[in-house]
């Protein structure tokens, strides 16, 4: 039986584990750690790192190291690394090549399959870049696996003593997931060995990065008073030395009352090491408005279950950032509850999705697990209206299907505008791609009849189907991924040939390479130029295929 790996697949750091049989294993990387740094950087000669090797040395090269790329998933963003420029899902593929390498290493066999795990909050366009990293790093993803799941299963398993004797009582599980970028409230149904994902709400710009940021500004306050201004910003070196300091006190700060932050050397004579001392309440008041927005989540989350906060009995927490002091505090406050132990709360989304692993491949019980989407799925029509066909917290996988007519005499064409969001106006919620029904035969509007199908697998992935009922005509599409950024891909264009003009330098005197390079330069000057005269949206830019804005009514 193939090796599948559980892959916890993190903002600040990544795990991975694998079920040998009898236990779940965490797999050690090269160091011996447990985790892994979601960090990857290049040298000046061009050599690329990946986790603590790519950390170690962001202090003497921060511009060629990336960190916080999760953030980023689902854009067309390019991230700068030295004189290259990647996707997220390019420069998280090197962590998860790393991840892989080790656990070939560790295992001394050979791993092509996973399991990764993503917050359950993630968006379509953002789950197919993790899917599109996994394969880049020579990964089959056999499943992507919600956080907040992944945690729930890790507890059930531990609780139930691996399964073999479930106590067959009914619980209505809260899976607290605070990491580094992210954070997903999730509500489970779970009896024995069954397990049911009732309701979710997140933020993926919550976690504590956050808190870094919140903590850096006070510290880069307190030590340009002491040194100057623009002593610590305007040096990238120093920057980047406070944001280490400050991420390390924010952890040490969880089990003690007070840090004290110094800069070794930053100083003149007289203060050669500046220092700053923060006590736990005063990080404790920095992080408080995040920290009630998390319990606002979770209550969100159990009301859009239809449930109390009362129905909760069990409360497991996940992410690092978990472990903060005010954070269980709050929570014990508000539920009553102790959070569950057993597993580590930095560890239990990869144990989880490795116990998923192995149950999917058929090995170590019939565990159950139904998770539902996240957002609500529909499209746009006449007057800026979402009209969402599945719905958020909706059972998968799952398919639905709805009636559409078009909006104006002999219309013969209809372009189909998928969305993703919560919004009633189309516009504010994430477009996530259009496409275009043709041959519709000439009529009065409101007489067509078009079947609009959707369909949602395990991986929250969509498939939109749109039918003619009466030509019989019928496009379908799995939905790309669509930039959330507008304006991203000039921008990429724009520095592919400020790139291809510094190589063109270069190449001088090589009339081959000078020649190919010429061309690209073109090809890409033609592209920016069409791009900017006809952006995408315009009807140009679809080839005049849909002559209307909007083209469907309900």
């Amino acid at each position: 039986m193939p090796t599948i790996l559980g892959i916890d697949l993190g903002t600040t750091n990544s795990s991975c584990a694998v079920y040998d049989g009898r236990d779940v294993v965490i797999i050690p990387n090269d160091r011996g750690s447990r985790t892994t740094p979601s960090v990857i950087a290049v040298t000046g000669a061009g050599e690329i790192l990946v986790g603590e090797s790519a950390r170690n040395q962001a202090l003497v090269n921060p511009r060629g190291t990336i960190k916080n790329a999760k953030r980023l998933m689902g854009s067309r963003e390019g991230l700068p690394l030295g004189s290259r420029s990647l996707l997220p899902e390019e420069a998280l593929s090197y962590v998860l090549r790393q991840l892989k390498e080790d656990a070939e290493r560790y295992l001394a066999t050979e791993v092509n399959e996973a399991v990764i795990t993503v917050p359950a909050y993630f968006s379509e366009a953002q789950r197919r870049a993790t899917r599109s990293a996994g394969k880049l790093a020579g990964l089959t993803v056999r499943r992507l696996l919600n956080e907040p799941t992944a945690a729930a299963i890790a507890w059930a398993w531990a609780y139930n003593n691996n399964l073999k004797n479930p106590d067959g009582e009914n619980h209505t599980v809260l899976v607290y997931d605070l990491g580094g970028g992210t954070f997903d409230a999730t509500v489970l149904a779970m009896r024995g060995n069954d397990s049911r994902v009732i309701s979710t709400a997140g933020d993926n710009r919550l976690g504590g990065t956050d808190f870094d940021e919140l903590l850096l500004k006070e510290a880069l306050a307190f030590f340009e008073e002491a040194l100057g201004r623009d002593s610590i910003a305007g040096d990238p070196v120093l920057i980047q030395q406070l944001s280490d300091l400050v991420e390390r006190s924010k952890i040490e700060l969880s089990s003690r009352d007070s840090v004290t932050l110094v800069l070794p050397f930053a100083g003149l004579k007289g203060q050669a090491h500046p220092s700053w001392t923060i006590s736990r309440s005063y990080f404790e008041g920095l992080i408080s408005a995040h920290i009630e927005k998390t319990l606002e989540l979770s209550k969100q989350a159990l009301s859009d279950g239809g449930l109390s906060i009362k129905a909760v009995d069990r409360l497991v927490l996940s992410g690092g950032s978990s472990r903060i002091p005010l954070v269980r505090r709050r929570l014990a406050e508000l539920f009553g509850l102790e959070p569950e132990g057993r597993v580590n709360p930095e560890e239990i989304v990869a144990y989880g999705a490795s116990v998923f692993a192995a149950l999917s491949a058929g090995v170590g019980g019939d565990f159950k697990v139904q998770d539902a989407v996240s957002r609500s799925f529909g499209l746009e029509i006449d007057g800026d209206v979402f009209i969402p066909l599945i719905s958020k917290n909706t059972p998968i996988p799952v398919q639905k299907s709805r009636i559409f007519t078009t909006v104006a005499d002999d219309q013969s064409t209809v372009e189909i505008h998928v969305l993703q969001g919560e919004s009633k106006r189309a516009s504010e919620n994430l477009s996530l791609g259009r496409f275009i029904l043709s041959g519709i035969r000439p009529c009065k509007r409101g007489e067509p009849r078009i079947n609009v199908e959707f369909s949602i697998d395990d991986d929250e992935i969509l498939q939109v189907r749109a039918r003619d009922l009466d030509s019989h005509l019928e496009q379908s599409v799995t939905i790309a991924v669509e930039s959330e950024e507008p304006g991203s891909d000039r921008r990429r264009l724009r520095s592919l040939i400020d790139h291809l003009s510094s190589l063109l330098d270069v190449a001088q005197g090589d009339r081959t390479l000078e020649g190919e390079l010429e061309e690209t330069l073109a090809s890409a000057e033609k592209l920016l130029l069409s791009l900017e005269h006809d952006p995408p949206g315009s009807p140009d830019h679809r080839n005049g295929a849909a002559e209307m804005e909007l083209t469907l009514r309900a």
